[in-house]
């Protein structure tokens, strides 16, 4: 099977690409020009035969780059994407997230591809009218630009479902988890400041966390044809805040000061953080839509993921412990069993 991938050189898309790689699958990866000498594309060639990836460098955004990508590809896995809170870079997520999206998911189902995956986040779905994000949890607007963005992207989706279109979309929660030769997801961007201080609020609170090798494996199982239209829920395990500084103090082998918080007051550092990101980087962690993520402590149902693909999801308070290096190596990611 050839899968034309997106996003292979990012965090969760490179998981993807080695579980791929590692069953014999053949991918076509487009990967952006500033990320041609990644290191991970090395790593990619050590996985199987070399003839088994193909690189194209180019812009997802580009028509003529598309149509290279998609050419005698059986498949697609999208998983490019602008992820963040920092609202200087609102046009890009407009152009990739939403604009590029609609086009690369529209002509892919158009060439007959099948199925043509969609990576989405539960930040689409946030929050949900009963409380639970599940599968079939209604499209939200959205507060931050990222949500909003997914949202467009996560509508389009839905209506090329609705056609009858194989498209697949998943809803991972925060991802967590060793990365695989590449740069850190955005949940470990957004804990690093605690980790580089020491000082972590105490706070009621609690998230969905999901082990980004388990999303790998639930991208791997769905990449196969005949199977229709679908949507998938990556929750993972509701974590209670307290416990997540848990892992952090145990992975960086330091304790942390705690200092308590209200989540009233978490919420409007929050704010505090969307009014202060268009001025100066904050990083990832502080802003409004995680702290209400964070504060809501939002269930998922990942029944469906479970029961049709027979996931069963690894502890994310292990996946926390073993993202931090070990002796100034960082772990060995490329083992599924880590």
């Amino acid at each position: 099977m050839l899968i034309a991938v997106t996003g292979g050189t990012g965090y969760l898309g490179a998981h993807c690409v080695r579980t791929l790689l590692a069953r014999g699958d053949q991918v076509r990866l487009l990967v952006a020009p500033d990320a041609r000498d990644a290191p991970v594309l090395k790593r990619f060639e050590e996985i199987g035969d070399i003839s088994d990836i193909d690189v194209l460098v180019g812009d997802v955004r580009d028509s003529a780059t598309i149509d290279k990508l998609l050419g005698d590809c059986d498949a697609l896995l999208h998983a490019a994407g602008v992820v963040g809170t920092d609202n200087r870079r609102d046009a890009l997520m407009w152009e990739v997230n939403a604009l590029a999206t609609e086009a690369l998911l529209t002509r892919a189902v158009g060439e007959g591809l099948d199925p043509v995956v969609s990576v989405s986040s539960y930040s689409a779905l946030f929050p949900p009218p009963n409380g639970v994000i599940g599968p079939d949890s209604p499209t939200v607007e959205g507060r931050s630009t990222y949500a909003q963005t997914k949202g467009y992207a996560d509508r389009v989706a839905r209506r090329l479902q609705s056609r009858g279109a194989p498209v697949v979309v998943t809803y991972p929660s925060s991802v967590v988890g060793p990365a695989f030769h590449t740069e850190a997801g955005v949940t470990e961007r957004g804990w690093a400041p605690l980790v580089r201080w020491g000082v972590a609020p105490r706070l009621r609170g609690a998230m969905q966390m999901v082990d980004v090798r388990d999303v790998a494996d639930v991208h791997a199982a769905i990449l196969a044809p005949g199977r229709g239209p679908r949507r998938y829920v990556c929750g993972g395990t509701l974590v209670a805040f307290d416990e997540m500084i848990d892992a952090l103090e145990r992975g960086s082998g330091r304790n942390f000061k705690r200092i308590p918080l209200s989540r009233r007051m978490f919420r409007a550092l929050g704010r505090i953080g969307d009014a202060l990101s268009g001025i100066v980087p904050l990083g990832d962690g502080l802003s409004y839509e995680a702290a209400l993520l964070l504060t809501a402590a939002t269930p998922t149902d990942d029944s469906a993921t479970i029961a049709d693909l027979g996931i069963t999801w690894r502890s994310p308070i292990d996946a926390i412990v073993a993202s931090f290096p070990r002796d100034g190596l960082a772990q060995n990611a490329a083992d599924p069993g880590v």
